[in-house]
């Protein structure tokens, strides 16, 4: 599983946030559990 913050492959057990994106409609995506940066086209 790839890391929506990093862009890396996510090692171990993701951390699933939960991102509402209007209209009561929520968008689930994972991140890495250990802190991480953010990829560079993110900034």
């Amino acid at each position: 599983m790839i890391c929506a913050r990093c862009d890396k492959q996510i090692e171990g057990e993701p951390l699933p946030i939960a991102v509402e994106t209007g209209s009561g409609v929520s968008a689930t995506i994972y991140i890495c559990r250990t802190p991480c940066r953010s990829a560079p086209q993110q900034r």
